[in-house]
């Protein structure tokens, strides 16, 4: 027994290490088989994030921000359309230049003339006494309106503010004080144009008045909230200023609303303001926010019907700006072109020029 038995230990332990070498064997194939397919995949591949869903594209995008449009030219001055006051020492009056233009011409606002929708312009009297408001108004009014600066605005003041004024784009006028309704409870000062007065006396008011201030387009009666109604109606007098003024190549926007036209000055280009859109009802309470925006609406419907109208106002006041800025935003949309004073005649119609 014990001889049989250490015969078959030597087969059992050969059959052991035949499993050995067959096992590692198939480990050395397997890392084999590995290291061939991994050497053919090559070095793994960096992990790729997974792509989220894009938000689908708007279809309208949102406009983009509205660009602020250039301000209008307006130059300077002009040494050629000026000559000394006579009586005023270091002061000029406008006069037309060599070339035949009017200061109206040389000092407006540049427009499209070939727009045919429905006109409205807006004059700013009075302006100049308060600067803070007056710079309120030529900054943050569009440029197309135009303002009209007191004569007894300090002189450094003006000069500054006329400044501005050209900068920002707006047209020029001159205010000339002349004798309201209700004088002397109402008075435009020791300057002003007077009914019964010799025409001497005028006339120095006048060049005065003119001497003020420079670059403008013309000139209005209306002045610190008063509108020269008891001169205006001196025939001669106002038929003297005005064809003055029209020597002179400027504009005059009467004041009073619905003002008989007038044929005494043909030279003269004469507007007459359709409406005062801050004209209180009561002397003794300003006028409303609401009141405003109900003249605003009437001016512009009268543009449409009649193809041009003509608002005033001032002095300025906040409520007022306010409100005239607020209503010109849209005043495009709803098809009606703010024109600064100078472009105030009827547009033309479809399949017509207008005249330069």
């Amino acid at each position: 027994m014990s001889g049989a038995a250490s015969r078959s230990a030597p087969r059992m332990s050969a059959g052991r290490y035949r499993h050995l070498m067959v096992f590692w064997a198939m480990v050395i194939a397997v890392a084999l088989a590995v290291g061939v397919t991994l050497q053919v995949m090559g070095p793994p591949r960096a992990a790729v994030a997974v792509a989220r869903p894009k938000a689908v594209a708007n279809v309208n995008p949102a406009p983009a921000p509205d660009v602020p449009k250039p301000l209008p030219s307006i130059p300077a001055p002009l040494d050629q359309m000026q000559e000394p006051a006579p009586d005023f020492q270091g002061h000029t009056l406008p006069i037309k230049g060599p070339d035949g233009r009017a200061p109206a011409q040389v000092y407006a606002a540049p427009f499209n003339k070939m727009d045919k929708h429905p006109r409205v312009a807006i004059v700013i009297a009075g302006a100049g006494q308060d600067q803070d408001q007056t710079l309120h108004a030529m900054r943050d009014l569009p440029s197309e309106i135009d303002v009209s600066f007191s004569a007894y605005t300090d002189e450094d003041r003006a000069a500054r503010l006329a400044a501005v004024a050209r900068e920002t784009g707006h047209e020029c006028l001159a205010s000339i004080p002349m004798e309201p309704n209700n004088f002397p409870l109402a008075d435009e000062g020791a300057r002003q144009l007077m009914e019964g007065h010799d025409t001497e006396a005028n006339r120095l008011d006048l060049e005065w008045a003119l001497s003020r201030q420079a670059g403008c387009v013309g000139a209005t009666g209306a002045s610190d909230g008063m509108m020269g109604e008891r001169f205006a109606q001196d025939g001669l007098g106002f038929s003297q200023v005005l064809e003055e003024l029209g020597k002179r190549g400027l504009i005059y926007l009467d004041p009073r609303t619905g003002a008989p036209a007038l044929t005494s000055a043909p030279e003269t280009s004469i507007l007459v303001a359709d409406l005062v859109i801050d004209q209180s009802t009561s002397a003794d309470q300003p006028v409303s926010g609401d009141i405003i925006d109900q003249r605003l609406a009437e001016l512009e419907k009268l543009a449409t019907v009649r193809g041009m109208a003509v608002g005033l106002a001032g002095p300025p006041q906040p409520v007022m700006l306010e409100r005239i800025a607020i209503w010109a935003h849209g005043l495009a949309a709803r098809g009606v072109t703010l024109a600064p004073l100078s472009a105030m005649h009827l547009p033309p119609k479809a399949g017509e020029s207008e005249a330069p």
